[in-house]
């Protein structure tokens, strides 16, 4: 069985040294989560991981979903550690008191996100879905919608799902044909497929609440014309319990990649009793709402399974001997000499390693965004809501990337024995390509970054971003030992903001120009804010780096990646600027 242990001391320097995430609960209104309270929940948490959920995770990939009749059945292991996660209270622990939670921060939720997944991402995938639908109805369902399902879904005794595509529109939700009819009594009759619906039916939980897009009779063309409906398997009773099943059925599961252990299912909607949630014509905004909360999430398997690779490629490069150090043998009693000796396997793990913890930084720095976005006051508030809508697309996009870069890289380090089942490796590749798919492809990520957040509300997201970094660099441009940081931190500020002059100027004219740069830029864009953290993580560590070797390793980190993974912006702006015309001037029927 594979190993993994949650970075634990990583998070407790994110949250304490360089970001104050006590002075950020005390800004969001609860004073009583302080950092000591952060640090004893997240290492409870890690420990339950390791201990519940991480066995069931291979297992999990082995034995698989068993399909019949339009049930579908999980291992009897995984419905264990479910049970437990529920009866524990965990899955709880995010919402509102009123529910039975702690109301623990968005930020905190994050870096619980990074430790389930690597756990195992099947159950944390179905987890984030059911916190997704509780945010939803907790947000906009009407006042019988939250007293019938928050209670379930806080705990995880229900479970909730997004039901958005459908067999002939996947990204282009405008053209959906699941249509809504309304009732006498209120509620509306839902008729449609929907495919590729994760968590769509199992016995993990005694229901599951679907939140199902649908156009109302004569509703407007396009997306805003499309409503949101909650239609659960089954029917609430009025007191607590289950009612008559609705009109909703599994016809089939899909055969994946990876994932074995989580049901991606078809979903027939006929004559589905439904509720709508918020306003008539409304469902995309708010679908978009869980659909950014998950973004995040799907960006956090790329770390998570990322980190999970590397743990256990650094564990077996620790053992494995292979040839000589290629300036001579060092290990004289042995045949071989340690891999870790040999620069290209360095390489890969330093590779790994680095960019897992500068995305780590970045991760809990969108989520306390997050956090200040729902919960901060005035301009610090809307400045907030600028920036997550503006990084969210990168971090979606950048983390799911370099997660499966990792792991990747990571079997490669293993070599053969990395290619097969026994060293676990594999199913970390397997299962983290998915991430790069979820929630609209890494190429709509790029496509609504450079089309609708940067030019949303004239800019200003750009601004709030960039400001900071270029007082950040003013403020220590002086001091020669941030130099190897500021330096190209500074560069790469100007090449984005040229870039994106550019992108902006050239894709008002033709539109081609901006897509076929879109997913080099986010790329670039990402390496920006990563380096912004590797820097402002040197700042916090120089100091202390000679008495402790924990700060010292980040000074290393921040080396390796200024110096062997930020140059590749070089290229990525060679290709945005080289635009659009070898594409599409290519001969089509020469494809």
């Amino acid at each position: 069985m594979v190993d993994y242990k949650a970075p634990l001391e990583d998070y407790r320097f994110l949250m304490h040294e360089l970001f104050d995430c006590g002075q950020m609960t005390q800004s969001i209104g609860h004073p009583e989560l302080d950092s000591e309270f952060l640090d004893m929940m997240l290492e409870e948490w890690s420990t339950f991981i390791e201990e519940v959920w991480l066995p069931t995770n291979r297992l999990g990939d082995e034995v698989g979903l068993e399909f019949s009749n339009g049930d579908v059945k999980l291992a009897p292991e995984l419905i264990d550690a479910w049970k437990q996660t529920t009866d524990s209270g965990w899955m709880a622990a995010p919402c509102s008191e009123e529910w039975g939670g702690q109301e623990l921060p968005l930020f905190f939720r994050t870096a619980c996100d990074e430790v389930a997944i690597a756990g195992n991402m099947a159950l944390a995938v179905i987890g984030a879905l059911n916190l997704g639908v509780y945010d939803l109805i907790h947000s906009h369902g009407a006042q019988h919608l939250q007293e019938e399902y928050l209670g379930k879904l806080s705990t995880g005794e229900w479970c909730g799902t997004m039901a958005l595509t459908e067999p002939h529109c996947g990204t282009d939700l405008g053209i959906l044909k699941t249509k809504a009819e309304s009732r006498e009594d209120g509620s509306w009759s839902l008729s449609g497929t929907k495919i590729f619906i994760t968590g769509g039916e199992h016995n993990l939980s005694e229901n599951i609440v679907h939140m199902v897009l649908a156009r109302l009779p004569g509703a407007p063309e396009g997306i805003k014309g499309v409503s949101l409906f909650c239609a659960p398997k089954f029917l609430p009773d009025g007191n607590g319990g289950l009612g008559e099943r609705n009109g909703v059925t599994c016809v089939s599961i899909e055969k994946k990649m990876g994932l074995h252990s989580s049901p991606t299912c078809v979903l027939n909607f006929d004559d589905a009793t439904g509720w709508l949630v918020g306003e008539p014509h409304k469902g995309m905004s708010l679908m978009f709402e869980m659909m950014n909360r998950e973004r995040l999430s799907t960006g956090m398997m790329g770390l998570g399974l990322g980190e999970a690779a590397y743990q256990n490629a650094l564990a077996w490069a620790k053992e494995r001997r292979q040839g000589r150090d290629l300036r001579g043998p060092k290990d004289l009693k042995e045949d071989a000499d340690n891999i870790l000796r040999h620069p290209d396997v360095r390489r890969m793990l330093l590779r790994s390693k680095v960019n897992m913890e500068g995305m780590r930084a970045m991760g809990l720095y969108v989520g306390m965004q997050l956090d200040l976005s729902e919960n901060g006051e005035g301009e610090e508030k809307e400045q907030a809501k600028r920036l997550v809508a503006l990084l969210t697309p990168i971090v979606k996009a950048h983390f799911s990337d370099v997660g499966a870069e990792t792991t990747d890289e990571c079997i490669q380090v293993l070599g053969g024995a990395g290619y097969i089942r026994e060293s676990g490796v594999e199913q970390y590749f397997r299962d983290v390509r998915i991430a790069r798919i979820w929630e609209g492809t890494n190429g709509i990520q790029a496509l609504d970054l450079v089309g609708r957040k940067l030019p949303m509300h004239m800019a200003r997201g750009m601004r709030d971003l960039l400001w900071p970094i270029l007082e950040f660099i003013e403020e220590h441009r002086d001091n020669p030992d941030m130099a190897p940081f500021t330096k190209p931190l500074y560069q790469g500020v100007r090449g984005l903001q040229q870039l994106t002059l550019l992108l902006m100027s050239e894709g008002m004219a033709n539109p081609y120009f901006l897509a076929a740069g879109a997913t080099e830029y986010t790329r670039y864009f990402g390496n920006v804010v990563l380096a912004w953290m590797w820097a402002k993580i040197a700042l916090v560590c120089l100091p202390k780096q000679d008495e402790s070797p924990f700060h010292a390793a980040k000074i290393a980190s921040a080396k390796v990646f200024f110096e062997r993974i930020y140059p590749e912006t070089i290229s990525l702006a060679a290709k945005v600027q080289a635009g659009h015309r070898s594409l599409m001037e290519y001969p089509m029927e020469m494809m």
